[in-house]
Parts: C-alpha cells; sequence; structure tokens
C-alpha cells in the first residue's frame, strides 16, 4: 500500500485534535463520574496511552522531517495534556499521542496488518478482508467483545443453546458494556442466511439491543484449502480443518478489535457462569491496576476457551496466527507466541515455565464450560471437560 504523506500529516493533525478534545472530556468526567470500576479504567487508560506513546516513539525515531516538525509545532501546547495526564514522556513525541474512545484503545485497520505476505491472494482484492455483516447495530466503546465463531456440524448444532446461556448469565448493566460478535465461518450463503435469522429470532431481545452481532466471511478470503501443506503427520482433512479455523480465529479478532478495550475468544458449543463478564472486566482491571504484568488471562482452561488479552495487544497474536496458520492448531500457536514472548534462550526449562506463567495467568475457577460432544470436525468426538468449572447450577 503506497504512503501518502499529506493525507497522513492531514490525519496526524485531526488525531491531535482529537487528543485535545479527548483530554477536557477526561478532566471533566474525573470529577462527575461515580462508577465501582472508576479508578481501575482511569489507570487502565493511562497505561493504555504509554503503550501508544511507546509506538509513536519509534516513528518519531524514523527521522521523517515532517513528523517533527509536526512535534515542534504542536510539542508546547500537549505538554500542558501530557502533564495532566501525569505520563512522563519524551518532548519530541508529545504531539504524536493519539487517543481512541474512553478507553484509550488504538483503532487498527486490517489494512495495518501484513497479511498479504503469507495470503498473497489477497494482494488484489483487499475487500476480501471486510466480512459480510448479517446483522449489526453498531455498539462499539464496550469494555469486551466476545467472539465466537461457527462452523456447520454434520450431527448437532450447539450454538444457540450457547447464546442463550452467554445472555442469560449476564445481567442487564454487563450486557450494556459487552458486545457478542458470532461469526459464521461457512461459504454457503443459503446456510449463513438461515443460521442467522434463526439467531436473530430466538434471542431477538439481544440483536435488537446490539449485544448480538453476526458476520460471515467473504468467499474469497480463504486460500486454496486443497492445497496445503501436511503438517504434524495429520491428515489431509486435520490440517485443512484446523488451518480454516486459525484463518476464522484471525478474521473474527480483526473484526473485534477496534470495538472495545478487550477481546475474549470463545467457541459455540458452552456454557457460561452466572456474571461472568463483570467478575473478568474486574480481574482485568485490578491486574492493571496493580501493575501487573499480563498478556493472557485465562478464564477457559481447555484450548482457546476464555482466552482474555488486551485489544491493543491483538495485533500481535492476529499476524502470528496468519504467519503460522497452516502450521499448527491455535491453541499451540498462542501457546507458541507466548514462549516467544516470555523465554530466554539461555535459562532453563523451569525457568521458562515461570516467565510463561507471569503472563498467561490462570484463573482458578474456568468461566466456561465445554458442553458440546460431536466437534466441528467431521467423524471426532470431543468429550474434554473443565474440572474447574463453577460448581453452581446455572
Amino acid at each position: 500500500m503506497r504512503f501518502h504523506r499529506p493525507k497522513f500529516c492531514f490525519w496526524l493533525f485531526i488525531f491531535i485534535t482529537l487528543l485535545s478534545c479527548f483530554t477536557v472530556m477526561f478532566i471533566f468526567i474525573s470529577d462527575t463520574r461515580i462508577a465501582y470500576d472508576h479508578p481501575l479504567t482511569k489507570t487502565y487508560m493511562k497505561m493504555e496511552m504509554e503503550k501508544i506513546i511507546e509506538h509513536m516513539t519509534r516513528l518519531y525515531e524514523l527521522k521523517d522531517g515532517e513528523i517533527q516538525e509536526i512535534i515542534e509545532h504542536f510539542g508546547p501546547i500537549l505538554k500542558t495534556i501530557v502533564k495532566t495526564l501525569n505520563i512522563t514522556v519524551p518532548e519530541d513525541i508529545e504531539s504524536l499521542m493519539v487517543a481512541y474512545k474512553s478507553a484509550g484503545m488504538v483503532s487498527a485497520p486490517m489494512s495495518h496488518f501484513d497479511l498479504f505476505t503469507f495470503l498473497p491472494h489477497l494482494w488484489s482484492h483487499e475487500d476480501f478482508l471486510k466480512p459480510f455483516i448479517l446483522h449489526s447495530r453498531g455498539r462499539n466503546e464496550v469494555s469486551i467483545v466476545f467472539g465466537i465463531p461457527t462452523v456447520r456440524r454434520q450431527k448437532r448444532n450447539y450454538l444457540i443453546q450457547t447464546l442463550i446461556s452467554f445472555v442469560k448469565n449476564m445481567n442487564q448493566t454487563e450486557q450494556d458494556d459487552s458486545l457478542i460478535v458470532v461469526m459464521i465461518a461457512e461459504v454457503d450463503l443459503e446456510y449463513t442466511r438461515q443460521l442467522s435469522e434463526e439467531i436473530k429470532n430466538r434471542l431477538s431481545d439481544a440483536v435488537n439491543s446490539g449485544l448480538l452481532e453476526i458476520i460471515a466471511p467473504s468467499p474469497g478470503y480463504y486460500p486454496d484449502l486443497k492445497n496445503l501443506r501436511l503438517t504434524l503427520g495429520d491428515s489431509e482433512d486435520r490440517v485443512r480443518w484446523r488451518s480454516k479455523q486459525n484463518l476464522d480465529f484471525a478474521l473474527l479478532m480483526m473484526y473485534c478489535q477496534p470495538k472495545g478495550s478487550f477481546y475474549v475468544q470463545l467457541e459455540d458449543d458452552l456454557i457460561a457462569r452466572p456474571q461472568y463478564q463483570s467478575l473478568m472486566k474486574q480481574t482485568a482491571l485490578q491486574r492493571i491496576a496493580d501493575e501487573q504484568e499480563w498478556f493472557i488471562l485465562d478464564f477457559g482452561g481447555l484450548g482457546f476457551i476464555g482466552k482474555m488479552i488486551r485489544s491493543s495487544d491483538l495485533p500481535w497474536l492476529i499476524q502470528f496466527i496468519i504467519m503460522f496458520y497452516n502450521d499448527k492448531p491455535g491453541d499451540w500457536l498462542l501457546e507458541g507466541l507466548v514462549q516467544t514472548k516470555a523465554c530466554h534462550l539461555g535459562r532453563s526449562r523451569k525457568s521458562c515455565k515461570n516467565a510463561k506463567d507471569g503472563i498467561w495467568v490462570k484463573h482458578n475457577e474456568s468461566f466456561f464450560q465445554h458442553m458440546g460432544t460431536w466437534s466441528s470436525l467431521a467423524g471426532k468426538i470431543q468429550l474434554l471437560k473443565a474440572n474447574n468449572f463453577y460448581n453452581k447450577s446455572i
């Protein structure tokens, strides 16, 4: 994609202006809003702003003349803003801070990822990265976005039961602060339409309120799944199934990333414990307030279930999945990314495990239980259950 300098400078100016407005709103709201988690949210916003500044520092180090000129022009104004937010910032990049909505998140459009090297068929078809929006009320700025990919199963579909459990086990406050995105990961348009209508009929309140969105991939998004490398000694069917599943995960994450502060990966055959949303949110915000490092908060145990990640960290996971989608299952790739981030090559296996446990934090109770028996992989039976699932009747 060609870089247009005048357009870039224009948008940089807009970002700076938005930052000024954001700060004024923050100062006003901080004196008037009363919420149980306000101090934690404030701390989270500050830390995310610091992360943004780190990225902007790298941009500044490119020594682009126009960027430096903008910094020189706007630096004195934004120095006051930074002081108000009590953030330590190098003076020469103060004007490159970008505020995104009330949670201080960064919106990363899909085109910002390097997908084309690994999915070259998309080079001339970038529009294939845009999923079909089957239903949406345009909800965003929520605390948690829950992503649920679903595919056709030969024996039984558990999706409706799963969605009913997720909605029923949220109170109204939790529902208003959440977004559930279902991606029907099929290219059969008739099946997609029928399932979408069933969801809208069976969960009409959640759909009409904006809590529940339904999307589907463009058929052109997928590469030739009949021409994949066979890896890990798996059969062709299994390699095709897990490779497509990885691509489904990546597309769903890209769609969800700008819509909330945190993202949680789920499956279409689960039940949830009551108040799972507020407990997950409170856990994440408390760790941030306590300045405890983390990359993954694990509320599910099995596979990819219940893994929470900051939306601002999702690009690393998305890119990793896209790079190795043909090599390993998604939960193995997550394990590999965490190991890459945490482990020192010169240290022992025990040291590596301790380092991984420091950023992949496992909750002592699973908030989700696997209820399905028939896997989405034809012929596979899935009997695994979370041993530490919430033990009261749902």
